[in-house]
């Protein structure tokens, strides 16, 4: 064994210290004869504690320690044979002499561990480990555990323990106790159980030593489980090929033989033991709907497993559905705390699998997107997952009758160009009506159309919806007489109205040059401009496209556009007038829309007005 801590001691001071190599072996040189040397074996991995059992005279010589004094001894100067005279004492080596040109051998540790922490499911050594020894009364680790004195041990790299005791110690039960580190659960495992009954009677045992398991490293893979967990029962000291174990021992130091090979496995905290999955048959969901998930905790191990909690996170806003929880086909209840939802204190043999399914409630104030549910596998000891986490994810789409505003509309053929669909107004069919986002709507043969779930309102304060026509695809001839696009309020779970007037306007063409206006060369001259009353009436009979178009007659290009400006101005001017006319006579119908195109054109034959 490589690493262990060889030190020499004289009168009490460490006079030299040396570690073993890979192969076990140590050599301290250019030492000064002499007496009261010992020698001593630490494991530093475990605080510097004293290993027992050093031997000496390994190869058997008989010759004994008082025969190194003899003359010829000294004269050979040499203690081949006599490894120094040692004798041991509580498994140190003691009382060693050393004789000028010496090369003394044969000073060894057969060592003997008490047995190995190891890890349940790699069997690898375990380190950290903290092992403690507890006694019957009258027990003192300072005053019965040979070397430190002291009843724990810290396991190094090779996951070994060992505890020596003195003669003196008391007869009784004796207990060992594992403190896992970090990255192992609590011992005992639940993987590798203890032995049934778990204390061991030593005290006339018939072996010599006891060996617990056969090897005195942890044990393979391959190494069957003894029972309860496998099929292979316990036998105490007989050395069996098998996994088993003991933390209690019945002891008398004076005439029990050596127990060995006792090793203790430790379960890691396996984050993939567990695979996890979730699911639900919806994707989308509204308010108030009941969503089915099933929740699927397969065991990766080929080995028990058992603390675990089955959890499960629901999404904000969600409720569960008590009653409805089963696990494999049957009622199972979990504990619910807040939005936690936990089966507790689960225990899954070598690859089981076991199924939850549950229902959620969407509650009424959950607002549209995607929710995402979660499940995990949890060990309740030290609270760590030890499994994925699944997610399981719906939508909230709006409610088509709680949520979504639905829209109506009709095109219509306004024959009065008033904006609303009087009776004997039909409908226009095959226009096309657009929305904000983009979607296209034909109007059927009654010039109707419908959006469905137009738009999703704010709850509390409604939304606007902007539709606009497409004047493009309108009759021949037609012209749009109300608002394009059109602007309506919409509210949740309401359905809103919205048309669009069109119809055939008048169109009527006004040819005017030079002579048409007055000397300043901007009005019309009072000869025109008194027959303007009479275009003005008739074009308050229905809509008009009125299309002004000036003769240019060697005037530039600008002159025209300002006299087809001033036009234009006063022909809107007497329209307004007579509007207000109408109004004050109380006439109902109101004055139709009147719509104005102007252009220029040059042209030297004939002038006036047409």
């Amino acid at each position: 064994m490589a690493g262990v801590l060889v030190e020499l001691v004289r009168n009490g001071v460490v006079v030299a210290s040396v570690l073993t190599d890979e192969n076990g072996k140590y050599q301290i040189n250019d030492l000064p004869p002499g007496s009261g040397y010992e020698l001593r074996f630490r494991d530093p991995a475990s605080g510097g504690v004293i290993y027992a059992g050093g031997v000496t005279n390994e190869s058997g010589a008989t010759v004994k320690p008082g025969e190194r004094d003899t003359e010829e001894a000294n004269e050979a100067g040499s203690n081949s044979g006599n490894p120094a005279g040692a004798t041991i004492k509580n498994g140190v080596l003691t009382g060693l002499t050393l004789l000028p040109g010496d090369n003394i051998t044969q000073q060894s540790l057969p060592l003997d561990p008490s047995g190995v922490v190891y890890d349940a499911v790699t069997r690898q050594p375990v380190k950290g480990a903290v092992v403690t020894i507890s006694g019957p009364a009258g027990f003192d680790p300072a005053l019965h555990i040979f070397g430190t004195g002291s009843g724990t041990q810290i396991t190094g790299a090779d996951g070994l323990y060992q505890f020596w005791l003195n003669a003196n110690a008391p007869v009784g039960k004796y207990t060992l106790t594992v403190t896992a580190p970090a990255g192992y659960l609590p011992a005992p495992s639940t993987m590798i159980p203890a032995c049934v009954p778990d204390t061991l009677d030593v005290r006339a045992g018939a072996n010599n030593p006891e060996l617990i398991q056969a090897s005195s490293y942890a044990p393979a893979a391959s190494v069957p489980l003894h029972a309860p967990a496998g099929s292979v029962p316990c036998v105490g000291g007989t050395a069996p090929v098998t996994t088993q174990y003991y933390f209690s021992f019945e002891i008398d130091a004076m005439n029990s033989h050596n127990v060995l090979n006792n090793h203790i496995p430790l379960d890691p905290i396996l984050g993939g033991a567990i695979v996890v999955s979730k699911t639900s048959p919806k994707v989308n969901v509204t308010k108030g709907e009941l969503v089915p998930y099933t929740i699927t905790a397969t065991n990766t191990l080929q080995s028990a497993l058992s603390n675990v909690n089955v959890q499960d996170h629901i999404p904000p806003g969600f409720r569960y559905r008590t009653g409805s929880a089963t696990y494999n086909g049957m009622p199972l209840e979990p504990e619910v705390s807040g939005r936690l939802l936990d089966w507790k204190n689960q225990t899954f043999t070598a690859g089981e699998r076991k199924t939850f399914k549950l229902l959620l409630m969407v509650g009424a104030g959950v607002g549209e997107g995607e929710y995402i549910n979660q499940a995990w596998a949890l060990n309740n000891v030290v609270g760590d997952r030890i499994s994925n986490v699944a997610n399981a994810m719906v939508r909230v789409v709006p409610d088509p009758l709680f949520d979504c505003s639905d829209l109506i509309g009709k095109v219509f053929d306004d024959k009065n160009a008033n904006g609303y669909q009087d009776q004997g107004e039909p409908g226009i069919p095959n226009v096309r009506v657009v929305t904000a986002r983009g979607l296209l709507v034909t109007t059927d043969a009654d010039g109707r159309f419908h959006v469905a779930c137009a738009a999703i309102p704010q709850a509390d304060r409604g939304s606007n919806f902007v539709m606009k026509l497409d004047e493009r695809t309108l009759p021949s001839g037609y012209r749009v007489t109300t608002e394009n696009p059109r602007d309506v309020r919409v509210t949740r779970g309401k359905m809103v109205k919205l048309n669009f007037g069109a119809t055939v306007h008048k169109v009527l063409r006004l040819e005017v040059d030079a002579r048409a206006f007055a000397q300043d060369g901007k009005q019309l001259s009072t000869q025109w401009d008194s027959q303007l009353e009479q275009l003005l009436m008739q074009l308050a009979e229905r809509p008009t496209v009125l299309r002004l178009a000036y003769r240019m007659t060697g005037e530039g290009k600008d002159v025209a556009q300002q006299r087809l400006k001033a036009l234009t101005q006063r022909i809107q001017a007497g329209y307004a007038q007579q509007a207000k006319q109408r109004q004050s006579k109380d006439q109902e119908d109101e004055a139709p829309p009147l719509v104005i195109e102007t252009e220029s054109f040059e042209n030297n034959q004939g002038q006036g007005v047409r």
